[in-house]
């Protein structure tokens, strides 16, 4: 088939999906909307989903796989709450999760935003105690090699280093069970952002599977800095590059209260 295909007996030529074409490459027709310029075509299956009569196909986004909204959306206080209430998690039970709590959690992973839905991410999963300490330890040898080099955050990695080598501390990997790299092709530009994305993801909907997280800071500025020891140890396949890391395992607490913040700070002009 073509880009699109219209079903003209249901087409209302309302034109939702001409005006939610994010690449603004259909116009309305006499049959109904057309696609002027295919290769522009992202796959995000808007014009599908908006469509109230459900009268357009797109080959990239197929009618068929797509889903009837399931609910109403969340009440404001019932989201408020509930984004309130994840925690990062740095203390863990020592078992690492398992295969399919992991599938589940990197699964809603696939619907988080990305630039241009370019989607892309692949993820390794790091779950042997002897790799994750030395994933460790490559980033504490990488802050010293940064100290050594008058970085900017010399400071700040010294106290880290000083947690780490002379009080034992795990201040870098948090004696997690388990590791979760995502990577994304070298000349992927958006790569770290998809990857922000793609934890804020995995965050939200780890506590509803019994799961913690949190993002190892250390670790990721270390890959994202491309320090090929840390590169070898996860084994990141050639023309990849790590784009973000996530600690993840069961928590070993429970929090019983929602913490305040900062009040909120914003100018209208």
């Amino acid at each position: 088939m073509d880009l699109l295909k219209v079903d003209t007996e249901k087409c209302v030529k309302c034109g939702l999906c001409v005006q939610a074409c994010p690449s603004c490459i259909l116009s309305m027709g006499e049959d109904g909307p057309k696609c002027d310029f295919d290769r522009g075509c992202m796959s995000c299956g808007h014009c599908v989903a908006i469509c109230p009569m459900g009268a357009l196909d797109n080959k990239y986004a197929p009618l068929e796989k797509q889903e009837p909204i399931p609910m109403p959306v969340l009440d404001s206080k019932t989201a408020y709450n509930f984004l309130r209430m994840r925690r990062s998690v740095r203390l863990f039970k020592p078992e690492p999760p398992s295969e399919e709590e992991i599938v589940k959690l990197l699964d809603v992973c696939r619907y988080a935003p990305t630039a241009g839905n370019s989607q892309g991410m692949y993820y390794i999963v790091i779950r042997d105690k002897e790799t994750i300490k030395k994933i460790a330890d490559a980033t504490a040898e990488w802050m010293q090699q940064e100290i050594d080099a008058g970085s900017s955050d010399k400071r700040y990695f010294t106290t880290v280093l000083r947690a780490y080598n002379d009080r034992g501390q795990d201040i870098i990997a948090r004696n997690a069970p388990m590791l979760i790299f995502a990577t994304a092709k070298r000349l992927n530009r958006t790569g770290v952002s998809n990857a922000e994305q793609a934890w804020a993801y995995a965050e939200l909907f780890a506590p509803t599977i019994g799961l913690g997280t949190t993002i190892a800071g250390f670790i990721q500025t270390c890959g994202i800095a491309g320090y090929q020891p840390l590169l070898d140890l996860v084994g990141v396949p050639p023309k990849f590059k790590i784009c973000g890391t996530l600690m993840v395992g069961h928590p070993k607490y429970k929090f019983q209260r929602m913490v305040e913040r900062q009040h909120l700070k914003v100018e209208f002009k």
